[in-house]
C-alpha cells in the first residue's frame, strides 16, 4: 500500500498534508507471500546461526535465517581453483574433534578426516624491511601454559569467572608471559591467534579464551579434523540446500519490534533482494556481533545498550593472491628482531603469506587494531610482497593479483578490565531470553566453532520450549 500525500493549496491558506502512512509491522502492508511466520528467527548465517537453524528444525521447530552475505558460512571461505579443480580454504581451517562437531558433519553425510596442513617450510622475515629474522623461538610445548589454563576450568565452556576476578586474568599478556616464564611459546601464541591485534597488550583472560583447550588439543594427532573433501564450505552448501527458502540471503533487518514482556513474539522488517518482508517469530536468536551500531535496528532498550556499548574489537581480513613472485613451498611469517616482544611484530600487517595447496596461489591473514579499507590493506600487502620479492631474489615486477578478499571484522569482541570486574559477562548472559531474544556466536563464548556449536546446543531447549 503506497503512502498517499494530498496537497491542498488555496489563496491565503497554508498547504495541508494528509497521510495514509504504511505500518511496516502490519501484515496488511505486505503481499501474502512476503509475510513469514516462524517459531524462531535466526539473525546471521555463519557457523552458529546455521548450526542453530538446522538443529532447531530437527527439534520440529520452524525457522528463518537472515544473512547479509550471498552465502552461508561466515568465516568459512573457500575458493575453487578453476584450473586444477582444487578447493582452497583460506578462512576457517579445521575443527576440534569433539562429538558435537562429528555429529553435525554426520547429519550432512560429510566424511571427516584428520586435519593435515599443507607441508611447507616456514621462514621468518620482518615484513617492514624484508630482512630475514633469525632465532625466532616458536615452541609448540604448551605444558607450562596449560598449567595456568587449568586453574580456570570454567573458561573451557563459558565466560564464568571467579569473584573477584583473579589478578592474573587481568594482566596484559606480556606481563603474564614474564610472570610464568612463557617466553618460549609467546610467538606461537601470537601466530596461533590471528585476528587478535597486538596480542601482548591484550588482557590475559582474552588470550586464554583464544588459545584454549580446543586449540591445544587440535595440535595433537587426531585433535583437529576437517572434511576429507578439503572443502569446509561443503557443510554450508548442504545446509543451504536443506534450509531452502528458509534462508534469506543478501538480506538485512531494517527494523524490529520486540516485546517488553518477552511473550508477545517478535516482528522484523527485512530488506531482501526481492523487496521487504515481514517476519513474525515467537523467538529471536541473534548470532551476529552485538555492537550497538549493528544492533540499532533491533529496538534496543537502555539495559541492552548499556551492555553492548562496552565492546571493543580487532579488525581481521583474509585474502587469496596470485602472481606474488615468491618461491613455492614456503610460508612467509611476519616477525621482528626484538627480543623484548619475543619477535612478535606490531600490527597492522599480515601475519603471514602462505602458499596454498595450489602451487603459486598464496593466502594471507591480516590483522589491525582498527578497521582499514580494502584498498589500504591491499596496498600494504603489495608493499610487503615487494620487500619479500627482493629478499628472495625474485625477478617478478608486475603487481600481485588479489583473487579473493574477505573481511572478518569485527573480530574478537572484548571488554576492559573494569567491565570484567564489574560483572560484564554475567550481565551479558542475563540478556538470554530477555525481550524474547537469545544470543550465541563468537562474542558469547569462543572463536572456535566447535565450542560455539556446543554452546548453541545448550541453548536449543530454551528456544524450542
Amino acid at each position: 500500500m503506497k503512502t498517499q500525500v494530498l496537497f491542498s493549496i488555496c489563496s491565503g491558506l497554508i498547504p495541508a498534508f494528509a497521510f495514509n502512512a504504511r505500518d511496516d509491522f502490519s501484515p496488511s502492508s505486505y503481499a501474502k507471500d512476503d509475510v513469514i511466520t516462524r517459531d524462531v528467527a535466526v539473525i546471521g548465517g555463519g557457523g552458529s546461526g546455521t548450526y542453530a537453524a538446522i538443529n532447531l528444525r530437527k527439534l520440529g521447530k520452524s525457522v528463518v535465517v537472515v544473512e547479509r552475505d550471498a552465502e552461508l558460512g561466515g568465516h568459512t571461505n573457500t575458493y575453487l581453483d578453476p584450473t586444477t579443480g582444487t578447493n582452497v580454504d583460506y578462512g576457517a581451517q579445521a575443527y576440534w574433534n569433539i562429538s558435537v562437531a562429528r555429529d553435525y558433519f554426520a547429519h550432512f553425510n560429510i566424511t571427516l578426516g584428520q586435519f593435515a596442513p599443507n607441508p611447507l617450510t616456514r621462514t621468518y622475515l620482518d615484513f617492514q624491511t624484508g630482512e630475514s629474522v633469525s632465532g625466532v623461538e616458536a615452541s609448540n610445548d604448551f605444558s607450562a601454559y596449560v598449567q595456568q589454563l587449568e586453574k580456570y576450568p570454567t573458561l573451557y565452556y563459558s565466560w564464568e569467572l571467579p569473584t573477584p576476578v583473579p589478578e592474573d586474568l587481568l594482566l596484559p599478556f606480556k606481563d603474564f608471559i614474564t610472570k610464568y616464564d612463557l617466553q618460549d611459546i609467546a610467538f606461537s601464541v601470537y601466530f596461533g591467534g590471528p585476528g587478535y591485534a597486538n596480542i601482548l597488550d591484550q588482557l590475559t583472560v582474552n588470550v586464554l579464551k583464544m588459545i584454549d583447550n580446543s586449540y591445544i588439543s587440535a595440535q595433537q594427532p587426531g585433535g583437529g579434523v576437517g572434511p576429507v573433501s578439503q572443502n569446509n564450505s561443503e557443510l554450508y552448501v548442504k545446509a543451504r540446500n536443506e534450509l531452502g527458502r528458509d534462508a534469506l540471503l543478501s538480506s538485512m533487518v531494517v527494523s524490529a519490534r520486540r516485546p517488553t514482556n518477552g511473550r508477545d513474539g517478535v516482528r522484523l522488517v527485512v530488506q531482501t533482494p526481492s523487496g521487504r518482508k515481514l517476519i513474525n517469530a515467537s523467538k529471536l536468536l541473534v548470532t551476529i556481533p552485538t555492537l550497538v551500531d549493528d544492533m540499532r535496528p533491533f529496538d534496543l532498550d537502555t539495559t541492552e545498550t548499556n551492555v553492548f556499548s562496552q565492546w571493543h574489537y580487532s579488525a581481521y581480513y583474509v585474502m587469496l593472491i596470485r602472481n606474488t613472485g615468491l618461491p613455492s613451498g614456503f610460508q612467509y611469517a611476519n616477525a621482528n628482531e626484538s627480543d623484548t616482544t619475543y619477535n612478535i611484530p606490531q600490527l597492522p600487517g599480515p601475519y603471514h603469506i602462505t602458499e596454498s595447496r595450489v602451487p603459486g596461489l598464496f593466502y594471507s591473514w591480516y590483522g589491525s587494531p582498527t578497521e582499514l579499507t580494502e584498498d589500504e590493506i591491499k596496498s600494504d600487502v603489495t608493499n610487503v610482497i615487494g620487500r619479500l620479492r627482493a629478499a628472495t631474489n625474485s625477478t617478478v615486477t608486475s603487481p600481485p593479483d588479489y583473487i579473493e578478499f574477505k573481511s572478518h571484522t569485527p573480530f574478537k569482541l572484548v571488554v576492559s578490565a573494569e567491565s570484567l570486574t564489574n560483572g560484564f559477562y554475567d550481565q551479558l548472559e542475563g540478556l538470554q531470553g530477555y525481550r524474547g531474544t537469545w544470543y550465541t556466536g563468537a562474542a558469547m563464548i569462543s572463536h572456535d566453532v566447535s565450542i560455539i556449536w556446543n554452546y548453541t546446543q545448550a541453548l536449543l531447549p530454551e528456544l524450542a520450549a
